[in-house]
C-alpha cells in the first residue's frame, strides 16, 4: 500500500520531483540574481536541500487536494509524515542558506539582492 501512495503522491519519486526541483532552483537564483556558479559549494548544496524539500512539500500539497486528509475511518494519510519531515527540512535549509547568504554579503555586495530575494521564500 505504502508503494501505491508513493505512486500517486510523488513525493518518493526522483523522476517526479526532477522538473520541480529544477524549475525552483532556477527560479530562485534568477530572483536572487545570481548563477549557480556563483555560489560556493555550501551554497549551492544548501539551496539543492532546499529546493529537494520544499518540492516534496508541493508534491504532497498537490496529492491533497484530490485526497482526504482524514480518512473515514478517522486515520490520516502516510505522507503526511513525509510532509513534515520534508516541510521541517525546507525550513531548516532555508535558513541555513539564508545564514550563508548573510554573512557573504558582508563582504559581498552581490549576495545582499540573493539575501532578500530569500527572505521573500
Amino acid at each position: 500500500m505504502g508503494a501505491a501512495l508513493a505512486l500517486k503522491h510523488g513525493a518518493h519519486s526522483e523522476v517526479a520531483l526532477a522538473p520541480r526541483i529544477t524549475s525552483l532552483r532556477k527560479s530562485l537564483l534568477a530572483r536572487m540574481g545570481l548563477r549557480a556558479v556563483e555560489l560556493d559549494w555550501q551554497c549551492r548544496e544548501l539551496l539543492d536541500l532546499y529546493c529537494r524539500a520544499k518540492s516534496k512539500v508541493a508534491a504532497v500539497d498537490a496529492w491533497l487536494e484530490t485526497n482526504e486528509l482524514v480518512r473515514a475511518d478517522g486515520t490520516y494519510p502516510p505522507v503526511l509524515k513525509l510532509y513534515v519531515s520534508s516541510l521541517n527540512s525546507a525550513t531548516r535549509a532555508l535558513e541555513a542558506l539564508r545564514s550563508a547568504l548573510r554573512e557573504r554579503s558582508q563582504t559581498d555586495a552581490q549576495y545582499m539582492r540573493a539575501l532578500d530575494a530569500l527572505n521573500h521564500e
